[in-house]
């Protein structure tokens, strides 16, 4: 759908005359001074601003739950990326920020779709875990800590619920008055998890050790693990879930494991 609507904004139909069919005439956006020849660049209908709008609206639904709508919007985001044609360093610069954002927030709804189906209690704490460590914006990061904090509790994991509840009193929207229940609850959790000191499960996650993510069995990339990646969304694989030559679960737009360039946003 992004391909065909960069196709058609290209170009613009002018009516003949009586009895003759319409004229497809090119649009070109290098055309200013003179026409540019063999040189012409066809005109873009998305700019970053209509991307700014959709990050927004796809952060709007977020926010409110709508999980599902939020996923088709950031990948919206993520097909139309590539279509964009940028005219400053400093929109260059903007548009690689949002193909970060997109994909970390596709892999985190990714993560908590797979936590509702989730049904044994030591892999859905690990999920909890992991989609803490998505790179989220500080409101949304509190969402997750906070579901992550109440998992774990639930499952006895009193160490990780302890440090997710920590992670939480940390962040400083915890200091407004609309989250002061919030506030008194994670404290309650970290005085009981700090009592009980223990975790009912092992768990495959080293909180004290940065790692990546496994983005199609959603398990942890640590320094000197075997790993492909996705030229495109930047997202990961272990060599083991054999995801190289196929396209990347996040995009759907790459396939993983290719040495090329990457995005290329300059005219």
């Amino acid at each position: 759908e992004a391909m065909i609507g960069c196709y058609l904004g290209a170009s613009a139909s002018l009516p003949g005359v009586p009895g003759s069919g319409s004229m497809n005439v090119p649009l070109h956006r290098n055309d200013v001074a003179n026409h540019p020849g063999t040189e012409s660049l066809p005109r873009t209908a998305l700019k970053v601003k209509n991307l700014n709008t959709a990050l927004r609206q796809a952060y709007r639904y977020f926010q409110g739950g709508k999980f599902n709508d939020a996923l088709a919007a950031f990948t919206d985001v993520l097909s139309k990326i590539p279509i964009v044609v940028t005219d400053t360093k400093s929109e260059a610069g903007e548009i690689k920020e949002m193909l970060e954002i997109a994909r970390e927030y596709v892999t985190a709804i990714r993560i908590k779709s797979r936590m509702s189906e989730e049904k044994d209690p030591a892999r859905s704490t690990e999920l909890s875990a992991y989609f803490t460590h998505c790179n989220l914006q500080p409101i949304h990061l509190l969402l997750a800590l906070r579901s992550a904090m109440g998992t774990a509790f639930k499952h006895k994991n009193f160490i990780i619920a302890a440090s997710f509840a920590r992670r939480l009193l940390e962040l400083p929207d915890m200091n407004s008055e609309r989250n002061a229940d919030l506030r008194v609850k994670a404290t309650k959790v970290l005085q009981k998890s700090e009592q009980m000191a223990r975790n009912e499960h092992t768990l495959n996650y080293n909180e004290s050790v940065s790692f990546s993510l496994d983005c199609k069995n959603f398990l942890p990339i640590y320094s000197g693990d075997a790993s492909e990646k996705c030229s495109y969304c930047g997202s990961a694989y272990l060599e083991s879930s054999a995801m190289k030559g196929f396209i990347c679960v996040t995009c759907n737009f790459c396939a993983v494991g290719v040495n090329t360039i990457g995005l290329v946003t300059g005219s």
